[in-house]
């Protein structure tokens, strides 16, 4: 259930609360019977009574389609299915695949950095992979590209058993700045 539909639960309970309030006032005798027999024949003859009565029954009915309808195929965001059978689903979370992905981009000779994005689609392929790279001065560009998408290939289907994931790449920066190493504590 949606923001929405929760806020327009909210309203409709509240409305729902007060209706049983003046409702059992007048059961327990607390509300004298000529004044609510008074206020009713006044509400019965407003247009206004007819508007919320339809507007209470569309909410109504909004709500009960709510508690009966189910959603057949939910999946979280951050993760794609790979294979359902007989014995269960096997889920891989986008984190790892784009773990795997940067590390085999950043093997490639001539990218520095590498930045990663996976997004969720439906079909046969159930992603597609976005790199933006930096390229080291002194490697070509396409060259580069093409050695970067072998390698995210052969470790999608190495790892997945994955086959025509579209993968894009492109160059955000070209330098000659030596890349940071840390330094190994012994």
């Amino acid at each position: 259930m949606g923001i929405v539909s929760r806020l327009f639960l909210f309203i409709y309970v509240i409305v729902v609360i007060v209706a049983i309030v003046v409702i059992s006032g007048v059961c327990l005798h607390i509300i004298p019977t000529n004044v609510w027999q008074e206020k009713l024949k006044f509400i019965i003859v407003q247009r206004e009574t007819l508007i919320v009565l339809a507007v209470m029954l569309f909410f109504s009915l909004n709500f009960l389609g709510s508690i009966f309808s189910s959603k057949k195929d939910v999946r979280k965001v951050d993760e794609i299915l790979l294979k359902a059978g007989e014995p269960g689903e096997v889920r891989v979370a986008l984190d790892a695949i784009k773990s795997i992905t940067e590390r085999a981009a950043l093997s490639v000779n001539g990218v520095r950095e590498v930045a990663v994005k996976i997004k969720n689609q439906n079909g046969d392929v159930p992603i597609a992979i976005n790199l933006a790279i930096v390229l080291s001065q002194g490697h070509a560009a396409p060259v580069v590209s093409e050695a970067v998408i072998t390698a995210v290939n052969k470790i999608i289907f190495n790892s997945l058993q994955m086959t025509g994931v579209p993968i894009d790449v492109k160059v955000t920066d070209i330098t000659n700045a030596m890349k940071e190493r840390r330094q190994r504590v012994v």
